[in-house]
Parts: structure tokens; sequence; C-alpha cells
């Protein structure tokens, strides 16, 4: 248990696996109490039995993050459940490799949806939360393929995920003196269900182009995020940690 986190609430979207998944155990590790939000209604409920087994309180949502309708009914049943909202992790996300001429309009549509919209959508539903009790913690998910050219990664994938660093920037300025912190994590390659769609070429491809010669794993992105959602960062905001095993350096 951490004495400053524990009886926080936290919502996490894409809760249900991967990256999202590991945050949900590393909270329920640290006492908060954790919103699994998944488009997954039952991926979203293994989890918090999950959270509930580490002994820290939990509630399932199945949530489309791209209808506003859906996110704020997620954030209002935390809210009757839980009483408040401390931390919102925005880890829902799809993929997309390719070319731009393999990108069709509904792709771009899509992904940009999910990635970009529905941050920006959870953000704009839970910001007022944060400010009725002048406290709060931001933490959204972006991508190496946010922050320099892409191995494999399509435009749609890349421009949502630049996106989220913009949209984390804005927020963090607009915030900053509200109590209201915003950041952002650009995981590189990490073994997820995402990128268990690589061929086995693809995944030796980019493992030759990390310079510690391996793919991350989801609990080691999640302790990023859960130190930037910790009252360890409380002067830190706007920032982009990249978590990516020296493929990209700044």
């Amino acid at each position: 248990m951490d004495a400053e986190m524990q009886g926080q609430v936290a919502i996490v979207t894409g809760g249900g696996s991967g990256i999202g998944r590991a945050t949900c155990l590393e909270l329920a590790r640290r006492g908060v109490r954790v919103a699994v939000a998944d488009l997954s209604a039952e991926a979203a409920g293994r989890v918090a039995g999950e959270v509930i087994a580490l002994g820290a309180e939990a509630l399932d949502c199945g949530v489309d993050v791209t209808a506003a309708e859906q996110v704020e009914r997620t954030v209002r049943a935390v809210r009757e459940r839980f009483g408040r909202i401390d931390i919102l992790v925005n880890s829902a996300g799809i993929y997309q490799s390719g070319t731009i001429d393999q990108v069709s309009e509904a792709d771009w549509d899509r992904v940009l949806a999910v990635n970009l919209k529905g941050t920006f959508l959870f953000c704009k539903a839970v910001i007022p939360c944060m400010l009725e009790r002048g406290s709060g913690a931001i933490v959204n998910i972006s991508s190496i393929s946010g922050r320099t050219r892409s191995q494999l990664a399509a435009v749609s994938y890349v421009a949502s995920k630049a996106g989220v660093i913009g949209l984390t920037m804005c927020l963090a300025s607009q915030l900053a003196g509200k109590g209201v912190r915003v950041n952002c994590v650009a995981p590189g390659s990490v073994s997820t269900p995402m990128t268990d769609l690589w061929s086995a070429e693809e995944r030796e491809f980019i493992r030759r182009s990390i310079p510690m010669g391996r793919l991350g794993c989801p609990a080691e992105v999640a302790s990023a995020i859960v130190y930037l959602a910790s009252p360890a960062a409380s002067f830190i905001t706007g920032e982009t940690l990249n978590v990516n095993g020296g493929a990209f350096m700044v």
C-alpha cells in the first residue's frame, strides 16, 4: 500500500488488457480504488476481479470511449460508487500499420475516434469532477510513433498519438493553476495484444531497432504511468515521458 495514494479513485480506460490492465493492478497495489473501463465488459469484469484479489475496491465499466453519452454515464457511475475521481488514465487505443494508400477514410476516422477523441471525451467528462476538489492527475497514453518517425505504424495511428501529446500540453497549460496535472507516457514497442498482431519478421525488425534489445512489458509502462499519477510527480505537468528501451531519446 502507498499511504499517499491509498483511498484515491482512478478510472483506467482500456483497462481490460495490456498496459491498461497492468496499470489497474499497479494502482490496486497502492491502495487505489479502480474503475476498470473497457469496450469489452467481460474483460473489464475480469480485471476488476484481479483488482479485488489484490485487496482494492473495483468497479467494472463497459464503455465505448468514442460515445460521449457512454463516457458521461461511466463517469457518473464512478462518482456514485466512490464519491470522487482523483486519477484518470486514458489507455484505450487501437493500432493500424501500413502506408497511406492502405489507409481508408473509414480507417482514419476509426483510429482518430478511439485514440484521440476518446481521450478528449474522458478528459472533458472527468475534469469538472477534479476541479470541484481542486486536485487531480490525468495521464494520457501516446506512443513513440507520435514523437518520431514511424517504423510500422500508419499515418492514422501516428497522427492520433501526436494529437494526444498536443492535447496533453494544452490541458496542462489550462489546468496548472487549478490543482490538476496532465501528463503523457509515450511507450515504445511493448508486448501487448496490440503488438501480437505483428508478424515474426516485424517483431524481429522492431526488436533490432531497440538499443536494449527487447520489447518492453506492460508492467514497465504501468510503473511510469502510476508515478506520474502519484504525489511523487507533484511538480510535473505537461510532460511526455518516453518508455522505450532507448529507441527514441531527446
